[in-house]
């Protein structure tokens, strides 16, 4: 009886493997086809995937594939340059597939110095990229946006609110040490586009190889950016505004050691350590298991002292309309960034008419200009020995930021809410304190007011030739307060004050 039951109990795992087996070969089929161009013939090397899977599989040198698919599969075709297309498998078992090429991408205009011409003809090496890239990053300076943007084209920057990126196009060339590009703004080359408001711009173009300098010449040694700014539109009157807000932070800070104690330890063991006395300045004699702090000691975090959480906004507003003989834009901005170390800030102004008009049949004459207002109090970059973040890193934490009692230093006396620093005992080394440095340099400013513009006039002389003649330029004007004020917390103090 039991191997019967036994013999049985196999018959029934057979029926059911041959039944799934079924179901899964039910399931499952091989599908082939062959992919081919308008022309008819076959496309090597076109992604053919099952919308939705991992599975997929390349067409050959004939532009022939197979693949297993399910029921009621997609199968998805792409090429680089063609439109993709999904087709839906249904009971087809061979599939002819024909793809169309994508024109739209080669059929776009890009500016390339003097002229326009489409994407399809060029013969350099070109970067084009649009607004809605970018506006996509929140910044007052278009050579930040472009970041990652183009290929070939480094862009580099320390964070500093206002503060201008280093842009490289493929790499660094010059014997003279000037590597900067040189960038064209409608018609007009500059050297600097940092005062450009960002929501002005149409589109830039970088043009990356030599070929450039048949157009600009030597100033095209490093590259060139041309900038096209926004124009009016020919169906009527729109008003657009924009405006964002948001806040940065510093992020995580360095790994200090855990507090002053800590710091207190390290220092009396060297002091110990080093043999030459056995008794501490500062915290007491080596004998003592743990350092015995002065009456002054704090515990300062020195680097969230002189940082904040720092607030960015923009606003735009912009008016661009027009009809078949007249158009124009026109556009307010005004941006206000803190920087992430106090007293740091850069606020910009900027306003700008674009217009448009054909007189006669064949004639047309139009102005860019921009107007930019700029204000700033900048501290030394990150990479600047004597930056208030390496000065920072660098100072004693038993330092209080503010003394909170009367004490005499070994140079001064030092009265409540007066600022800590250096001269309050030896061995405590002659940097200054970072917040003082700050605080004192607060009203520092380096302000900037710049017109950049152009008139132009354009005759078609024929349906093919046409005479344009450009007139542009810019101006500036640049000035700076700053104020050194007397220290009298350092071991080595600044007896005077200046002002320029």
């Amino acid at each position: 009886m039991k191997k019967l039951y036994s013999n049985g109990r196999r018959w029934l795992f057979a029926v059911l493997w041959l039944v799934s087996s079924a179901f899964v070969w039910a399931q499952e089929r091989a599908i082939t086809g062959t992919v081919k161009d308008e022309s008819g013939g076959g496309l090597p090397g076109v992604n053919v995937i099952v919308s939705g899977t991992s599975n997929g599989t390349v067409t050959d040198a004939s532009g022939k594939f197979t693949i297993s698919v399910g029921t009621g599969a997609k199968l998805l075709f792409s090429f680089i340059g063609y439109v993709s297309q999904e087709v839906e498998v249904g009971s087809s078992t061979v599939l002819e597939i024909t793809m169309k090429m994508d024109v739209t991408e080669l059929s776009e205009i890009v500016v390339t110095g003097y002229a326009s011409q489409e994407k399809k003809d060029l013969t350099g090496s070109v970067g084009v990229v649009k607004l809605s890239d970018l506006t996509a990053i929140p910044s007052s300076n278009v050579t930040n946006q472009l970041q990652g943007r183009v290929a070939g084209v480094t862009v580099s920057g320390d964070g500093r609110p206002g503060q201008p990126a280093k842009v490289r196009i493929r790499g660094i060339g010059s014997l003279t040490g000037a590597n900067d590009p040189l960038y064209v703004i409608d018609g007009v080359p500059t050297f600097d586009i940092a005062t450009l408001n960002p929501n002005d711009v149409e589109s830039m173009t970088v043009l990356k190889d030599a070929g450039a300098a048949s157009i600009y010449g030597a100033r095209a040694a490093n590259g060139v950016i041309v900038v096209t700014t926004k124009r009016g539109a020919k169906s009527g009157v729109k008003v657009n505004y924009d405006m964002y807000y948001g806040t940065q932070n510093p992020g995580q800070s360095p790994d200090f050691l855990a507090n002053a104690k800590e710091y207190a330890d390290i220092q009396w063991l060297v002091y110990r350590n080093d043999g030459t006395s056995e008794t501490h300045p500062i915290y007491g004699p080596s004998s003592n298991a743990s350092p015995v702090f002065p009456s002054w000691a704090a515990d300062t975090d020195w680097y969230e002292t002189i940082t904040r959480n720092a607030r960015i906004q923009n606003h735009d507003l912009s008016m661009q309309g027009g009809n078949e003989n007249a158009r124009f834009y026109t556009g307010l901005n005004v941006f206000d960034q803190q920087g992430i170390v106090i007293t740091n800030f850069h606020r910009r102004f900027s306003a700008r008419l674009n217009s448009e008009f054909k007189i006669k049949n064949r004639v047309t004459i139009g102005e860019n200009l921009t107007v930019t207002g700029r204000t700033q109090n900048q501290v030394a970059g990150n990479y600047d020995e004597g930056s208030p973040i390496a000065r920072a890193l660098n100072f004693q934490p038993i330092i209080p930021a503010r003394m909170s009692q009367q004490f005499q230093g070994s140079s001064h006396l030092f009265l409540p809410g007066q600022y800590g620093g250096t001269g309050i005992a030896p061995r405590l080394g002659s940097n200054p304190n970072p917040l003082a440095d700050l605080e004192r340099a607060a009203d520092n400013r380096e302000n900037l007011l710049r017109m950049i513009g152009n008139i132009y006039a354009d005759v078609a002389i024929t349906d093919y030739l046409s005479f344009r003649t450009n007139f542009g330029g810019t101006y500036g004007n640049f000035y700076n307060t700053a104020w050194t004020g007397a220290t009298y917390e350092r071991s080595e103090n600044v007896a005077s004050s200046s002002y320029s």
